[in-house]
């Protein structure tokens, strides 16, 4: 562990970043504004804790199951089990918390005077991402080896701090599933750094379970990763000792899932993470396949984070109103979400068929606009933290692509899970930069290679002409 003198004092390291994380990140959360729990999408997590709570069992919350008022609902999947469950923990430990999550349920949202107290879930939220952002440190050191750059790194992800701040405050899995993420990154790297040990990939593969369990979509990345990691080892010249460590990530992984899809299996007679949910975020995220070509080359101006201004200035009043949430009927998500879910809900009789009816009649015949529209709700997604995102997005992909180049495992097994979730929401959701948030430690790191690869240039520049010419052999 590196240690660091300050005043004269002996200090590790990472206590130091730590403090510096703290210091940041205390001084900007009061500036977060905190929304009423029915804002977003609250409601879904509150609604199934509260079942847990009091009735014990895991359903589908208030939202997706609106029994009459005390009537228990029915056991449900259309979530996974993480963020509930650790909702309803913390509510019988605050009680303030428990008193504004039953206001909530029991007026289904619709009450204005319900509190908004949540004092130990922000506080916990609040002391992850202070994890989250030592992480990025760590991250950063383990694929650098280099203190200024790690340094750097910390203090480009720490600008994203005000936004982040803003999810601390919401019972949403936002800041959970990024720590998760993140830590199973981190842990990933240590272990590929490691040769021939099996344990930290085991625990990164543990770790990305809990982030499945945490959002869906991580599930996706998990097998994926997995997949990877199976492929590369059976290209080793150590084939044996790398399909060990891939099978102890996979391994990891399942254990965790297991008991969650059981469950699915025996209650619900369902053996899958989750259902229901999938189907209807798609048909929303299809009805922006509807666009007209000139729409599509519009969308890539009004996406941007002063997109909606530069519509109107370059264009004309409202040019960008298609594509924004709001309440208009005529733009893409108000159709996703109204007239084509209930017309595509009809032709495909009822839930159970709509993800097939999606791909026969909307996707596969269509796939090249799909795939378009893509590439442009992935732009959608990337912009984190809003011109921070747009700097160092292009940056980061110039990264990864001499990383590919150079084949650095490291910098690549940072970069490319983050990629492939920007590619992957943008296909199946409408996306969002709250979906994306995995893009931080990648573009953090990035900037700092980038910003260290110029300080190594600048001071070469300036090292003595004599110091910098190699020395002549002597005869």
């Amino acid at each position: 562990m590196t240690i660091v003198r300050i005043a004269g004092r002996r200090i590790p390291e990472p206590l130091v970043a730590l403090a510096l994380i703290f210091a940041v990140t205390l001084a900007c959360w009061p500036r977060a504004k905190v929304q009423p729990f029915n804002a977003f999408d609250q409601g879904f997590y509150l609604g199934i804790a509260y079942d847990l709570v009091h009735h014990g069992r895991f359903t589908n919350g208030y939202f997706f199951a609106p029994e009459p008022p005390g009537t228990p609902r029915p056991p449900g999947m259309r979530f996974t089990p993480l963020y509930p469950t650790l909702l309803a923990g913390l509510s019988a430990i605050d009680r303030p918390f428990s008193r504004s999550m039953d206001c909530l349920v029991r007026s289904r949202g619709k009450d204005p005077a319900c509190p908004r107290n949540a004092r130990l879930p922000r506080l916990l939220q609040f002391l992850m991402l202070d994890g989250f952002f030592l992480l990025v440190w760590s991250i950063a050191r383990i694929v650098t080896a280099s203190r200024r750059a790690s340094w750097i790194a910390l203090a480009l992800a720490l600008i994203t701090a005000p936004e982040l701040l803003g999810y601390v405050n919401y019972m949403m899995t936002e800041i959970t599933a990024l720590t998760l993420a993140t830590a199973a990154t981190a842990t990933a790297l240590r272990g590929i750094a490691t040769p021939r040990s099996a344990r930290r990939l085991a625990l990164a593969g543990a770790l990305a379970g809990l982030a499945a369990l945490t959002r869906p979509a991580f599930f996706y990345l998990f097998l994926v990763c997995s997949l990877a990691g199976f492929v590369l080892a059976a290209l080793q010249h150590a084939r044996i000792v790398g399909l060990r460590r891939a099978a102890a990530f996979a391994l990891a992984g399942s254990l965790v899932l297991a008991p969650w899809i059981a469950r699915n299996a025996v209650v619900l007679h369902d053996p899958r993470l989750t259902a229901g949910y999938g189907p209807q975020v798609l048909v929303q995220r299809v009805a922006f396949d509807e666009m007209s070509w000139a729409e599509y080359r519009l969308s890539f101006l009004c996406w941007l984070p002063d997109g909606n201004g530069m519509g109107n200035l370059l264009f004309r009043q409202g040019a960008c109103h298609r594509f924004q949430w709001s309440d208009e009927p005529d733009n893409f998500y108000a159709i996703g979400n109204g007239p084509l879910m209930a017309e595509s809900l009809a032709r495909a009789g009822g839930w159970p068929h709509m993800l097939p009816y999606l791909l026969h009649t909307h996707i596969l015949p269509h796939l090249v606009k799909f795939v378009m529209v893509t590439i442009s709700l992935a732009l959608r997604g990337a912009w984190v933290s809003r011109y921070w995102g747009l700097i160092l997005m292009p940056v980061c992909l110039c990264v990864t692509w001499r990383a590919l180049r150079r084949r650095d495992f490291l910098f690549l097994a940072t970069s490319l899970p983050a990629w492939f979730m920007l590619l992957f929401s943008a296909a199946v959701a409408v996306n969002q930069t709250r979906y994306n948030l995995m893009l931080i430690p990648p573009f953090a790191l990035s900037g700092a290679m980038a910003i260290e690869a110029l300080l190594h240039r600048h001071f070469a520049s300036r090292q003595p002409l004599q110091d910098r010419a190699p020395a002549k052999a002597s005869d």
